[in-house]
């Protein structure tokens, strides 16, 4: 039971541990964008020198996002820390079902046995075994007590290689570069136009 456990929940997980809205398919247009820029920054010349300092205060500022909701039956909690039009860091925690498969094969064991089993047999895995190890990269696997599955995908866009990541099969279609490129404004939009909602701060 326990190598075909392996075997489902690894599919499972290698099907739905990397799945990020496609920022291509609901990307805003640059040139409305630069045009609207460009008539607020002739609207806003006469602009006092107390405004461009709070303009630059705030602009420093590290500044933290998070959106959730569901995308492909996956629930996502994603949250965004930028510091002006620059994007630091992406931590993605996605929540899905087990398998019917995994579901039954799993009846007798506890969540905290299953996430052993997962962390076990993801080491086989030579492209998420890679995908770890980059540096500003961190992936783990757990089983939850209502025994779903939690992904939890983490970039430090600061510390992390593009080119590396882009050439690991695990992040096939993550858009890492895009996201590095864009403004956190635009990263924001994109996902909210992919279902997600921005988290209401208690």
């Amino acid at each position: 039971m326990k190598k075909f456990f392996i075997l489902v929940i690894s599919a499972s997980v290698l099907l739905t541990g990397c799945v990020l809205p496609s920022f291509s398919k609901h990307r805003p247009r640059h040139s409305s964008e630069s045009a609207a820029s460009s008539r607020r920054t002739k609207s806003s010349s006469s602009s006092s020198s107390s405004e461009s300092s709070s303009s630059s205060s705030e602009s420093t500022e590290i500044v933290s996002k998070t959106l959730v909701g569901d995308i492909e039956e996956i629930h996502h909690r994603d949250t965004i820390t930028y510091q002006g039009k620059k994007i630091l860091n992406l931590r993605m925690e996605l929540l899905t079902s087990l398998p019917e498969e995994a579901s039954a094969a799993s009846a007798t064991l506890t969540p905290e046995e299953m996430t052993t089993i997962i962390r076990e047999g993801m080491q086989s895995d030579s492209n998420y075994v890679a995908a770890k190890s980059l540096e500003g990269v961190n992936i783990d696997y757990s089983v939850t007590a209502e025994k779903k599955l939690q992904t939890l995908i983490e970039i430090d866009l600061q510390k992390v290689n593009i080119e590396e990541v882009e050439k690991n099969s695990f992040f096939q279609g993550f858009g890492l570069k895009d996201i590095k490129d864009i403004t956190p404004e635009m990263f924001i939009l994109s996902l909210k136009l992919n279902g997600l909602k921005e988290e209401v701060q208690s």
